[in-house]
């Protein structure tokens, strides 16, 4: 038996008995999504990677990123 999308209920390409460490679109917590909704449920942005590396404190690395997404994303 396929399992159901969480979102809009169509079968995914996965049995309910597949491990969900081998899957796409598994959130855990959440449950199994279908690739069309996983694709259009997570939003991403990519940070500089030498943001991170020149940043040493974590707190710092936030502001950043955040600083990032305010004048890059959406």
């Amino acid at each position: 038996m396929k399992d159901p999308c969480v979102k809009c209920g169509e079968e995914s390409l996965y049995e309910v008995s597949d491990p969900v460490d081998m899957r796409y679109g598994y959130i855990e917590g959440v449950g199994q999504y279908c690739i069309p909704c996983y694709c259009n449920s997570i939003k991403t942005i990519s940070i500089p990677i030498e943001m991170v590396r020149s940043t040493s404190n974590d707190a710092d690395l936030g502001f950043k990123v955040r600083k990032f997404y305010n004048e890059n994303g959406d």
